[in-house]
C-alpha cells in the first residue's frame, strides 16, 4: 500500500516551535502521537457523557478494548469491568456490554 504525503502549515507559539525537533519525520511522529491521544480523550469524554459503550469508544479512538479499559482508568473513569474480563479474552458480547 502506498501512502501519499500532504504538507500542512499550522501556527504555533514560539516556545512550541523552539521545542519541536528539526527532523520532519520526528515532527510527524509527534503529531501522530498527539492525534492518538486526542482521539482517546475525545472518545472517553463521549463515553463519560453516556454516548455509547466503552467498546464503541475504543473503536472510535482506534484502540483495543483492553487498552481502552486501562485508558479509562487512567482518565479517572471506572468502567464496569470484572477482573476476569481483563485477564481473559473478551467475547464480543462482553465487549458490547462495556
Amino acid at each position: 500500500m502506498t501512502t501519499t504525503e500532504t504538507y500542512i502549515t499550522i501556527r504555533v507559539s514560539s516556545t512550541l516551535a523552539h521545542d519541536l525537533p528539526i527532523d520532519p519525520d520526528t515532527r510527524a511522529h509527534i503529531l501522530e502521537l498527539g492525534l492518538r491521544q486526542w482521539r482517546v480523550a475525545e472518545a472517553l469524554e463521549h463515553y463519560r457523557q453516556g454516548h455509547g459503550s466503552l467498546a464503541y469508544a475504543a473503536e472510535q479512538a482506534g484502540v483495543s478494548i483492553r487498552e481502552m479499559i486501562a485508558l479509562a482508568y487512567a482518565h479517572g473513569l471506572t468502567p464496569p469491568v470484572a477482573p476476569e474480563q481483563i485477564s481473559d479474552t473478551l467475547t464480543l458480547d462482553q465487549a458490547a456490554e462495556l
